[in-house]
This record gives C-alpha cells, structure tokens and sequence, in this order.
C-alpha cells in the first residue's frame, strides 16, 4: 500500500505542476512562481481552489469511458505541498495507477467562460458545445480539459491516454450535471 501511496503521491506532484503551468499561461500577470516539483498549485489571480468539499463529478463508468480502461471508484483526496499549502481533488485510479484528476475552481474576475477563453497555451484547442466554454489543453501529463460551468471552471485531467471530442464531451455534459447550482 505504500508504493501506492508514493506513486499517487508522485502524480499528484506532477499534475499539481502541470495544472500550475497551465494556470500561469493562462492567467498571465499576477500570479505567483511555482517551485519546480513542489506540487503547488498556480495561486492564480482568477482562480479559488477546493470550493467544493467533494470534486468527484463522474462516476467510475464514466471516467472508465473517458480513459479506455476500467477504473477504481473516484476518491477526493488531500495532497500536503512542499510549500505547507495543502491542495485537494479527486483522484482516479486504474489498478494502482492513477489515470485522471478533476478539480473544480471558482473564478475570481469575470465568468468561467472569459477563463477558458482567455487561454493561450499551445497545444489548446476549443471543444465547442459543451458548457458555457470548453477547451483540451495538451500537457506534460496528459491531456486537460477545461470546462466553463455557469459558477465552476472543472479540469479534468487524464494521464496516458487521448480521449476522442465525443469521450470529452459525454464526461464534461456529466460533470456539469453535478455542479452544485
């Protein structure tokens, strides 16, 4: 159990510095500097994170669609950063390897839609008809959607795998039916 643990741990590390890069490139000006493999997370201008107790927004059938394989039941869990900082998100794990993060942020200045479109980042392109914005951001990590909820920004992040447009769509259309109102 305690490989496990190390090698979530690890992801988490690598996806909290993932999430940070694709933050800051988004965000622009105002946001703080990330230490390299710290798992911080990007205390961006725009964004609150863990506004919600429980980010698992999809079910383990669902993520099992977006990633091709069968999944573990979805798990919040808690990462304690090199910085003190503690962050939070739902973890997916196929076996013992972890295939998918979701986190969900709230959006400081202007709507979730002006974050998504206000991206940037190469490797981003717009996947349009779902929510009020969407786009998939290439990353390090793996793949990142980005969903604009009329309150919530969602990423869902996906390690090791490329869901098709329609994958996307069907777990973004489910995770928006799970955001609080």
């Amino acid at each position: 159990m305690a490989g496990y643990r190390r090698r979530v741990l690890v992801w988490w590390v690598r996806a909290g510095a993932v999430v940070a890069a694709v933050a800051l490139a988004l965000a622009g000006a105002g946001c703080t500097t990330v230490v390299a493999g710290s798992g911080a997370a990007a205390r961006s201008s725009w964004l609150d994170a863990d506004v919600l107790a429980d980010e698992c927004l999809l079910t383990a059938a669902e993520v099992g669609e977006l990633v091709d394989v069968a999944v573990e039941p979805p798990e919040q869990g808690t990462v304690d950063r090199g910085d003190g900082s503690r962050g939070a998100g739902c973890v997916v794990t196929a076996g013992s390897e972890p295939v998918a993060l979701v986190n969900v942020y709230a959006v400081r200045s202007g709507t979730p839609a002006d974050y998504v479109r206000a991206g940037g980042a190469a490797g981003r392109r717009e996947l349009p008809g779902v929510g009020t914005g969407a786009a998939v951001i290439g990353t390090a990590a793996g793949p990142t959607l980005q969903l604009a909820g009329e309150r919530y920004l969602v990423t869902i992040l996906v390690s090791g795998r490329a869901p098709s447009d329609d994958e996307w769509r069907a777990a973004a259309e489910a995770a928006l039916a799970r955001l609080p109102a």
